[in-house]
């Protein structure tokens, strides 16, 4: 029994979460050093109002859990669950706690890392009140699953929901967090993780600007399926777009932003382990040269039926050019030039655009 429970309520949180964790993940690990935690933890275990901060986050986190484990436990492929009503008290508490400890391991996790550095500057409150914390909110869990286990059906009164309207620029990157988060995890952790690793290869020496080309290249390259995803959330969610009255120029700005927020994190991991002897403005430029070959790549797949294995093919011999390109000193500017300006000459020919605009 506690295996089902940990395939149809476990490990479906994590990877329906995925993408959300790959986010928090980016800022906290990629954009702050482990020094930095260090720093933040230290203050923490020395200001109540902070550590406050930290276990009504953890709250927060722990009332997300066992909002998804009532809505797993009422969907009515789960409704066989009910039956778990049957097994003993004692050992149904026991299910729920290894359950519940699973679900709440990120917070268990960095809660142990602040235990830990409590101990080492002896902060005996501090200590006391994350370990109290955390075992109090193993018990919420345990006993919000159990509630609704107890009570099948769904409560009269619920909390309200807020609604917005979303902008279209934010459609694409929503669907992709939401629905396919796993890819996204990827792309971002070997993006980052790829401009993360050549910018920390000579921190203080003299840094050769030809290796952030090379890197800028390979986060791009990541990102080479991301022009195929869009295109067939489109196709299916937005069939109507391609012959709606929209100028070229407006197409081409709402694509540029969609570009840019997916390609927002690189900018700030990029911005944050930046080498002490290359500008900001150079990595920047960078930025921007890397957004418009983004938008360059959208533009090859749009409208085109590629396969596969000739798109990665024609990638990777790309990449190979490239690096040719970059051994012989052509500059960052080119590559921005022809990024940028190959997108606009691209989407410009898209027939029915042209047509409709």
């Amino acid at each position: 029994m506690l295996s089902i429970l940990h395939r149809l309520l476990a490990l479906p949180f994590y990877v329906r979460n995925a993408g959300t964790f790959g986010i928090v993940f980016y800022f906290a690990f990629g954009f702050m050093r482990p020094i930095d935690h260090e720093a933040l933890i230290i203050a923490t275990l020395d200001s109540p109002f902070l550590l406050l901060v930290f276990v009504v986050l953890w709250a927060v986190y722990t009332a997300r859990v066992v909002g998804f484990v009532h809505h797993q436990l009422a969907a009515p492929e789960h409704l066989f669950l009910q039956t778990v009503r049957l097994v003993s008290g004692l050992t149904r508490w026991l299910y729920w706690f290894v359950l519940v400890t699973t679900l709440l391991l990120p917070v268990i996790g960095y809660a142990g890392w602040m235990m830990a550095r409590a101990v080492h500057f002896r902060e005996w409150g501090a200590f006391l009140t994350i370990m109290v914390a955390v075992c109090v909110l193993i018990g919420l869990g345990m006993v919000g699953a159990d509630y609704r286990l107890q009570r099948p059906s769904p409560d009269t009164v619920g909390l309200p929901r807020f609604r917005f309207r979303l902008p279209y620029a934010l459609f694409f990157p929503a669907y992709w967090l939401r629905h396919e988060p796993l890819s996204l995890l990827l792309t971002k952790l070997i993006s980052g993780g790829l401009l993360v690793g050549i910018c920390r290869l000579y921190p203080t020496d003299d840094y050769d600007q030809r290796l952030l080309l090379i890197g800028l290249m390979l986060a791009v390259i990541t990102h080479s399926q991301v022009g195929r995803h869009l295109q067939a959330f489109e196709q299916r969610y937005l069939l109507l777009l391609p012959n709606l009255p929209i100028s070229l120029l407006q197409r081409f700005v709402r694509y540029g932003l969609i570009h840019g927020l997916i390609w927002l994190p690189e900018l700030l991991l990029l911005l944050r382990h930046c080498p002490d002897t290359v500008s900001y403005s150079y990595v920047m430029g960078l930025w921007v040269a890397g957004w418009g070959w983004l938008s360059l790549l959208h533009s090859l797949a749009y409208g085109r039926d590629i396969p596969p294995e000739r798109w990665q093919t024609t990638v990777f011999g790309s990449f190979i050019g490239g690096l040719l390109l970059i051994m012989f000193g052509f500059p960052l500017v080119g590559w921005g030039i022809v990024g940028w300006l190959g997108a606009v000459i691209c989407w410009a020919r898209v027939p029915y655009w042209r047509k409709n605009s």
